[in-house]
C-alpha cells in the first residue's frame, strides 16, 4: 500500500513561507542510521518542517515506511508515505505513485538531491551523540524559501 490517505498539514501549522511545498525526507541513513537507530534531532527537524507550513513526505527506496513514522512518532507531522524512485527520479514519479513533485529533498544520496534540489546530509557517524547533520535542514529550508528571515 503505497499511502494510507494524504494527510492535511501539522495541524498546529500556521501558514507560513512553507505552504503549499512539499519536503520528502529519506529514511535510511537520513532520518535513521543504518542499523535503525534515531539519528539526533530528527524528531525536532520534521516537527519544525511541519510547522513552517511545509507538507511533510517520507520516502524510501524500500517502500513506504509508514512503521517508521510510527514507532518514532512522526505521524502528526507527515502527508504521506511512498516508495522513493532510485533511478531516473523525475520520470518515475507517476510510476510510484507519488502525487507531488518534491520542492526540497533531504537524503544522504547526493544525486536525488541534485534533480529535486534540497539538503544533501551525510550518513551520521559515531559516536551519534554528536551528529547534527539534520539540524542543517532547518536552515537550507530558511535559506531557499524565506530567504529575508
Amino acid at each position: 500500500m503505497a499511502d494510507r490517505g494524504a494527510r492535511p498539514p501539522h495541524p498546529g501549522a500556521v501558514p507560513s513561507f512553507g505552504a503549499g511545498r512539499a519536503v520528502f525526507f529519506d529514511v535510511d541513513d537520513t532520518l535513521l542510521t543504518w542499523d535503525h537507530r534515531e539519528r539526533p534531532h530528527m524528531r525536532e527537524v520534521v516537527a519544525e518542517t511541519a510547522a513552517m507550513g511545509f507538507a511533510v513526505y517520507v520516502w524510501s527506496g524500500i517502500g513506504p515506511r509508514w512503521e517508521v513514522v510510527d514507532v518514532y512518532g512522526l505521524r502528526p507531522f507527515v502527508t504521506g508515505c511512498y516508495q522513493k524512485p532510485l533511478s531516473r527520479h523525475r520520470e518515475r514519479l507517476a510510476e510510484l505513485h507519488v502525487p507531488v513533485v518534491p520542492d526540497h529533498v533531504v537524503d544522504d544520496d547526493a544525486e536525488i538531491v541534485a534533480v529535486f534540489g534540497g539538503t544533501h546530509v551525510a550518513a551520521p557517524l559515531e559516536p551519534l551523540r554528536c551528529d547534527s547533520g539534520l539540524l542543517q535542514v532547518l536552515q537550507d529550508l530558511r535559506r531557499r524559501f524565506a530567504p529575508g528571515l
